[in-house]
């Protein structure tokens, strides 16, 4: 199969990932450093999708919240701004990439899970980091979303990089991860540059588009540590087997990661276990 060019993906992407008018002006009012609180109200409750998902997200034991959510404006005032910016992303992302063939559901079901865990398990963690909750869930749910975007616009070559990272002849190092290798074979690319571009076409904060293409490669000197968070969270995710893939592996963390993070594991028993209760609680209300 040849090998896929960067204009070539950049062409389809395009229109892949093309929002409606109304979601592109959502985009822009949930990733905006100090939003419109009214204008942001306003536009989720103008996607009856966005919203139904958002008050089901708002309404679940996540929160923890001590009376039902009605509307979105009832969201922000007992979650806050930030959490419902979080909130909106996520259900417009989740809303803009869907499919109807089944065997790309189950893809697609694969992924948000493991993303829902990634996601789950960046948020518990980032206080210890001293970063921001909201933001930390929201780089977990993205970091992966190029190989997504890899398999919707090509399945069958999506699933010839995902067989290649499991073959003999791949190279093992550190430094590189089988999974990236072999995608680049395949599509003379990786998920962390698909990843990349769409964080630049979607204008995504500079701290979602460095997840987005640095969780594989934590010594790049732009990477910071929120990057740093999702790579641990990632492994974190794979550790607790919350797919339960028999096939799963726990990836490396690069030194750097784990080094600048200096994370406090004392209580790790009670923290693993919250992770596992949170991510079936976030699956069951942020998952179709």
């Amino acid at each position: 199969m040849t090998p896929m060019t960067l204009d070539e993906l950049a062409g389809r992407l395009d229109k892949l990932a093309t929002l409606s008018p109304t979601r592109s002006q959502l985009l822009v009012a949930v990733t905006a450093d100090d939003p419109d609180m009214g204008e942001l109200i306003r536009l989720v409750e103008s996607d009856v999708l966005i919203s139904a998902r958002t008050l089901r997200v708002a309404n679940s034991s996540f929160y923890g919240l001590p009376q039902q959510v009605d509307s979105v404006g009832h969201a922000v005032a007992l979650v806050g701004l930030r959490s419902l910016q979080s909130m909106a992303l996520a259900a417009v992302v989740m809303e803009q990439f869907r499919s109807h063939d089944p065997v790309l559901q189950h893809t697609l079901v694969q992924h948000w899970q493991h993303a829902v865990g990634v996601a789950v398990c960046a948020r518990k963690l980032a206080p210890r980091a001293r970063l921001s909750a909201d933001a930390a869930f929201t780089a977990g749910l993205l970091h992966d979303i190029g190989r997504l975007v890899m398999a919707l616009l090509d399945p069958q070559r999506y699933q010839l990089g995902v067989q290649g990272q499991h073959e003999p002849t791949t190279p093992r190092s550190e430094d590189v991860v089988p999974l990236l290798l072999a995608e680049r074979r395949a599509w003379g690319f990786d998920h962390c540059q698909v990843g990349s571009m769409l964080a630049a076409q979607w204008k995504l904060p500079m701290t979602l588009r460095l997840c987005m293409a640095l969780h594989h490669d934590c010594g790049h000197p732009d990477a910071d540590h929120m990057v740093y968070l999702v790579q641990v969270a990632n492994a974190v995710a794979h550790a607790l087997d919350l797919l339960q893939d028999p096939d799963d592996q726990v990836p490396n963390i690069q030194p750097e990661a784990w080094q600048r993070l200096n994370l406090d594991w004392t209580d790790s028993p009670a923290l693993l276990a919250d992770m596992e209760i949170t991510y079936q609680q976030v699956c069951r209300q942020l998952l179709p």
